[in-house]
């Protein structure tokens, strides 16, 4: 399980359903930060613990934009096909999001990335799941849940 760094920087309140730019660990056995912040959903927000008051615990999914196959537990948002969707999200590139990989991780820069052109402030936000999405990101969330 990771464990927040005694240097690492909370951020403030995030919401389920951001889009966020996360450090998504490559190992989900032995996590550390990914090389590169991409993309990655909210899913669940977990309030600080009693001994780490101002860090908040977050569960988020894997994104990348390889988008050679699209699996049961992955949905797209691409620029072409979900126009709308894709301008909430924030996202630079068509996107593929595995709910098949989700992991708990501490809401600090240790994990998260602040974009290179904030458009909500110095946090890791860049935008929201559209209520359109909802219902893929739901039915891939359910499938995957089945695989465990």
């Amino acid at each position: 399980m990771p464990s927040v760094k005694p240097d690492a920087i909370p951020f403030p309140l995030p919401m389920a359903a951001d889009v966020v730019l996360c450090r998504f660990p490559e190992n989900l056995v032995r996590p550390s930060p990914g090389p590169k912040p991409r993309p990655a959903i909210l899913l669940q927000v977990f309030p600080p613990a009693p001994d780490r008051p101002a860090v908040y615990r977050v569960k988020v999914c894997y994104a990348t934009s390889n988008r050679a196959k699209l699996y049961p537990t992955e949905i797209e948002i691409t620029v072409d096909e979900h126009p709308v969707e894709y301008r909430s999200a924030g996202l630079s590139s068509s996107t593929k999001f595995d709910l098949a990989k989700i992991i708990l991780l501490d809401y600090t820069d240790e994990w998260f990335a602040v974009p290179f052109a904030p458009m909500y402030g110095p946090v890791p936000k860049l935008g929201t799941v559209h209520a359109l999405t909802m219902p893929r990101l739901s039915a891939a969330f359910k499938y995957a849940a089945k695989q465990n």
